[in-house]
């Protein structure tokens, strides 16, 4: 027996009502739930899977993770010399300092791009300075020198200049080319390729004369493939204290290599940056960080977010004179 007189029965309809205005409640409630449990950490990576700065990416990525108790998803985002990934953080707006940028000395060169910076830096903010990668001054074995004197000597007789590869304009080993070629009078001949994974072949195989690349390239040294002549440095590499460095070489002041930070976009509140920044820190004293940077030759920094901000105004001035100074085209 139906406890409600025929009446008091909601009809068929109305029952349907009261399912659909519930289920629409429901709804209404769910965006917001959805999104807050799905806003997961991202550290984007503006380039190729399988280079220094990407595994440096992961390691540091891994080691946040286990930090703050949470995952966090490394993704290559990868194109236009690293701008595609580098936009794709400055276009987010969610606040929250859950999407990050980690990434080199690219986001200090395409703001002098040939006809306006690449990207308004405006629109970041930065977080932690990770560490530097300083990089080394390696030729081909059968250039007939085995210091960086003699070096010197003998690219100046050459009147057709010397051969640097590189992985592009305005990247780490071309820069550190252009700022060689200025303090030595030497002339050099940029040979863009796509890496390190080609341009030391290139460069065992006789093809081209120089690079600047990083300390782990010194297994092609052991084997006598390739010279190593100085590190770019004026501290000596600590698990290579017999390469001589710039300094040594009276090159004071000469400075080769790319530098390894994490950004968030501008909209982030300093209150989530400061906790970022101390959650960091944090992750960059874990042993996974720690042999990756050995195995790299990274000296990690740490510190502040402004110790950061401060590095790379110092970085823009640098590679700007030397820009105007060399008259380099950055298209």
């Amino acid at each position: 027996m139906n406890a409600f007189p025929r009446a008091m029965r909601p009809s068929r309809f109305g029952f349907f009502r009261i399912v659909l205005a519930c289920f629409c409640a429901i709804l209404t409630w769910l965006p917001s739930s959805r999104s807050e449990a799905q806003r997961h950490y991202e550290m984007i990576i503006p380039i190729a899977a399988g280079g220094s700065l990407d595994l440096m990416a992961r390691s540091l990525t891994e080691a946040f993770s286990q930090q703050i108790g949470a995952p966090v998803t490394p993704m290559n985002k990868v194109g236009a010399g690293t701008l595609i990934g580098t936009r794709y953080v400055a276009q987010d707006s969610a606040r929250d300092g859950r999407l990050m940028l980690f990434t080199g000395l690219p986001y200090t060169t395409l703001q002098f791009k040939d006809g306006g910076p690449a990207f308004d830096s405006a629109r970041f903010k930065p977080v932690m300075y990770v560490g530097w990668q300083p990089t080394v001054l390696y030729i081909r074995s059968s250039i007939p020198v085995d210091d960086i004197k003699s070096f010197i000597a003998w690219a100046r007789a050459n009147p057709n200049g010397v051969t640097f590869a590189s992985s592009g304009i305005g990247s780490s080993p071309h820069i550190a080319a252009e700022q060689f070629a200025a303090m030595t009078g030497i002339k050099i001949v940029n040979v863009p390729m796509a890496g390190s994974s080609a341009f030391v072949p290139a460069l065992a195989g006789g093809h081209v004369d120089a690079v600047f690349d990083a300390p782990a390239t010194r297994a092609m040294v052991q084997e006598g493939r390739l010279k190593a002549l100085m590190v770019g440095n004026a501290e000596p590499l600590p698990d290579w204290k017999e390469l001589p460095t710039s300094t040594d070489a009276g090159l004071d002041g000469f400075r080769s290599g790319t530098w390894y930070g994490v950004l968030v976009p501008a909209e982030t509140p300093d209150q989530t940056v400061n906790t970022l920044n101390a959650q960091l820190n944090k992750a960059l004293s874990s042993p996974i960080v720690h042999d990756r940077a050995k195995e790299f030759g990274i000296e990690l920094a740490g510190g502040s977010a402004s110790e950061f901000t401060t590095f790379l105004q110092g970085e823009h001035e640098r590679i700007g004179a030397l820009i105007k100074t060399r008259g380099i085209v950055i298209p």
